[in-house]
C-alpha cells in the first residue's frame, strides 16, 4: 500500500513534470505527498574570494542565500499545485553542497513508500541530474522516474523496471506492487 510519497523538486531544471505526476499520483492513491527541494551551494565557492579570509564567509553566505531562494521558489510552485489538487502535503527545503544534498535526499527517500524523481537529462549539466541518480541508488525502495518531457496527470500505462537481481531491487518491486497493478496488463484499476 502506497500511502507516503516523496518527490524531489528540481531547482535547476523545470519542476512541472514531477509536480504534475506526483500530485496526480498522490490524489489517485489518497496518499500524503512530501516535497523536498535542494538549493545547491556551488562547490569551491569558499575559494572565490581570492584567498581573503574575511571575504570567504560573505561569499558563502551570499551563495547560501541564493540556494535558499532557488529551493523556496521551486517549493512555491509545488505548493500551489498541491493545494489545487487538494492533497495532504508537506515541504522541506535544504541548502548544501551537491553531494551532501543528494545524500540527504537519498536518505530521506528510505522513509517513504515511493519516491518520485525527474529523469536525468544528459543534454544538461545539472546537480539535479546527479541527485535523481543518487536517489535511485540510495532509496532502497521504489523510485518512479518521470520523463523530463512529461505533461499532465500521471496514468501508469507502461512501467519499466530496473532490475539487477539484488535484494534491494526485489524489495523495490515488491513495494511497488500497488502501483504496478494499475499499469496496462497489471490486473488492477489505478483510477479507483
Amino acid at each position: 500500500m502506497i500511502k507516503d510519497i516523496l518527490v524531489h523538486i528540481p531547482t535547476e531544471r523545470p519542476p512541472q513534470p514531477v509536480i504534475d505526476a506526483s500530485t496526480s499520483l498522490a490524489g489517485a492513491l489518497h496518499a500524503h505527498l512530501d516535497a523536498i527541494a535542494a538549493g545547491y551551494i556551488q562547490p569551491g565557492i569558499a575559494f572565490a574570494a581570492d584567498g581573503v579570509v574575511t571575504g570567504v564567509a560573505t561569499v558563502f553566505e551570499m551563495e547560501q542565500e541564493r540556494a535558499t531562494e532557488r529551493s523556496a521558489a521551486a517549493l512555491a510552485v509545488f505548493e500551489t499545485e498541491a493545494r489545487k489538487a487538494e492533497i495532504p502535503y508537506g515541504c522541506r527545503s535544504i541548502q548544501d553542497l551537491p553531494a551532501e544534498a543528494a545524500s540527504a535526499v537519498g536518505a530521506a527517500a528510505r522513509l517513504y513508500d515511493l519516491t518520485v524523481v525527474l529523469q536525468p537529462d544528459t543534454a544538461q549539466d545539472s546537480f539535479d541530474n546527479a541527485t535523481s541518480t543518487q536517489i535511485l541508488l540510495q532509496a532502497g525502495g521504489p523510485v518512479l522516474v518521470i520523463p523530463h518531457i512529461f505533461k499532465g496527470a500521471f496514468r501508469p500505462r507502461r512501467i519499466g523496471i530496473c532490475w539487477d537481481g539484488s535484494r534491494s531491487a526485489a524489495r523495490a518491486v515488491k513495494d511497488a506492487k500497488p502501483l504496478l497493478s494499475g499499469a496496462e496488463g497489471g490486473g488492477g484499476d489505478f483510477d479507483q
